[in-house]
Protein backbone atom coordinates (compact mmCIF):
# COMPACT_ATOMS: atom_id res chain seq x y z
CA UNK A 1 0.00 0.00 0.00
CA UNK A 2 1.15 3.22 -1.04
CA UNK A 3 2.61 5.46 1.96
CA UNK A 4 1.14 8.97 2.23
CA UNK A 5 3.10 12.04 2.76
CA UNK A 6 2.11 15.87 3.93
CA UNK A 7 4.59 18.49 2.77
CA UNK A 8 3.80 21.58 4.32
CA UNK A 9 5.25 24.54 3.48
CA UNK A 10 4.33 28.56 3.02
CA UNK A 11 6.36 28.61 -0.03
CA UNK A 12 4.34 27.55 -3.38
CA UNK A 13 6.84 26.84 -5.48
CA UNK A 14 8.83 25.02 -2.68
CA UNK A 15 6.11 22.73 -1.47
CA UNK A 16 5.22 21.89 -5.45
CA UNK A 17 8.30 20.63 -5.98
CA UNK A 18 8.96 18.69 -2.85
CA UNK A 19 5.78 16.91 -3.97
CA UNK A 20 6.63 16.32 -7.04
CA UNK A 21 9.82 14.68 -6.46
CA UNK A 22 8.60 12.52 -3.91
CA UNK A 23 5.33 11.55 -5.24
CA UNK A 24 8.46 10.13 -8.41
CA UNK A 25 9.12 7.99 -5.51
CA UNK A 26 5.84 6.06 -5.75
CA UNK A 27 4.32 8.15 -2.30
CA UNK A 28 0.98 9.82 -2.28
CA UNK A 29 0.95 13.63 -1.71
CA UNK A 30 -1.49 16.01 0.49
CA UNK A 31 -0.05 19.11 0.58
CA UNK A 32 -0.78 22.26 3.29
CA UNK A 33 0.29 26.26 2.35
CA UNK A 34 0.31 26.93 6.60
CA UNK A 35 -0.21 25.22 10.00
CA UNK A 36 -3.57 24.79 10.31
CA UNK A 37 -4.30 23.79 7.30
CA UNK A 38 -1.23 20.35 8.19
CA UNK A 39 -3.57 19.72 11.22
CA UNK A 40 -6.91 19.74 9.60
CA UNK A 41 -5.40 17.54 6.70
CA UNK A 42 -4.19 15.51 9.22
CA UNK A 43 -7.17 15.32 11.26
CA UNK A 44 -8.98 14.31 8.38
CA UNK A 45 -6.47 11.51 6.21
CA UNK A 46 -4.70 8.95 6.90
CA UNK A 47 -0.75 10.06 7.03
CA UNK A 48 1.96 8.10 7.49
CA UNK A 49 4.98 11.41 6.96
CA UNK A 50 4.95 15.01 7.51
CA UNK A 51 7.36 16.74 6.17
CA UNK A 52 6.92 21.05 7.19
CA UNK A 53 8.91 24.58 7.20
CA UNK A 54 9.85 25.19 10.21
CA UNK A 55 9.05 29.26 10.18
CA UNK A 56 5.67 29.76 8.93
CA UNK A 57 2.86 32.42 9.08
CA UNK A 58 0.65 31.94 12.62
CA UNK A 59 1.12 28.50 12.86
CA UNK A 60 4.94 27.60 12.52
CA UNK A 61 6.70 24.03 12.11
CA UNK A 62 6.60 23.50 15.96
CA UNK A 63 3.21 24.36 16.34
CA UNK A 64 2.36 21.57 13.76
CA UNK A 65 4.76 18.92 15.36
CA UNK A 66 3.16 19.77 18.89
CA UNK A 67 -0.47 19.73 17.68
CA UNK A 68 0.04 16.34 15.19
CA UNK A 69 1.98 14.41 17.99
CA UNK A 70 -1.19 15.48 20.29
CA UNK A 71 -3.51 12.79 17.73
CA UNK A 72 -0.53 10.51 16.84
CA UNK A 73 2.61 10.31 18.92
CA UNK A 74 4.29 8.01 17.07
CA UNK A 75 3.70 9.99 13.56
CA UNK A 76 7.38 10.69 11.73
CA UNK A 77 8.11 14.77 10.90
CA UNK A 78 10.96 15.80 9.31
CA UNK A 79 11.05 19.95 10.09
CA UNK A 80 12.69 21.90 7.27
CA UNK A 81 14.43 25.46 7.55
CA UNK A 82 15.83 27.96 5.75
CA UNK A 83 16.60 29.99 9.25
CA UNK A 84 18.27 27.16 11.57
CA UNK A 85 18.39 28.39 14.86
CA UNK A 86 19.83 26.15 16.68
CA UNK A 87 17.40 26.65 19.49
CA UNK A 88 14.68 26.17 17.39
CA UNK A 89 15.97 23.29 16.01
CA UNK A 90 16.85 21.45 19.07
CA UNK A 91 12.90 22.48 20.07
CA UNK A 92 11.98 20.31 16.93
CA UNK A 93 14.20 17.81 17.69
CA UNK A 94 12.72 17.46 21.22
CA UNK A 95 9.14 16.86 20.14
CA UNK A 96 11.00 14.06 18.45
CA UNK A 97 11.23 15.36 15.16
CA UNK A 98 12.70 12.66 13.07
CA UNK A 99 15.34 15.46 11.75
CA UNK A 100 15.58 18.86 10.91
CA UNK A 101 17.02 19.43 7.19
CA UNK A 102 18.61 23.13 6.14
CA UNK A 103 17.49 24.23 3.03
CA UNK A 104 18.42 23.56 0.09
CA UNK A 105 18.80 20.00 0.61
CA UNK A 106 18.99 16.83 -1.71
CA UNK A 107 16.06 15.48 -2.09
CA UNK A 108 17.39 12.00 -2.46
CA UNK A 109 18.69 12.89 1.76
CA UNK A 110 15.15 13.36 2.51
CA UNK A 111 13.74 10.47 0.63
CA UNK A 112 15.97 8.10 2.75
CA UNK A 113 15.42 9.54 5.99
CA UNK A 114 11.52 8.56 4.77
CA UNK A 115 12.45 4.97 4.01
CA UNK A 116 14.04 4.90 6.93
CA UNK A 117 11.52 6.22 9.21
CA UNK A 118 8.89 4.40 7.50
CA UNK A 119 10.78 1.16 7.14
CA UNK A 120 11.61 1.26 11.02
CA UNK A 121 7.58 1.66 11.72
CA UNK A 122 6.88 -1.12 9.56
CA UNK A 123 9.02 -3.11 11.34
CA UNK A 124 7.05 -2.33 14.91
Amino acid sequence: MKKTILVVDDETGFREMISFALSGYGFNILTAGDGAQAVEQFKDHHIDFIITDMKMPKMDGLDVISSVKEINADIPVVIMTGFAIEERVQKALGYKAVSCLRKPFNIKELHDIIQKSLGAIDRQ
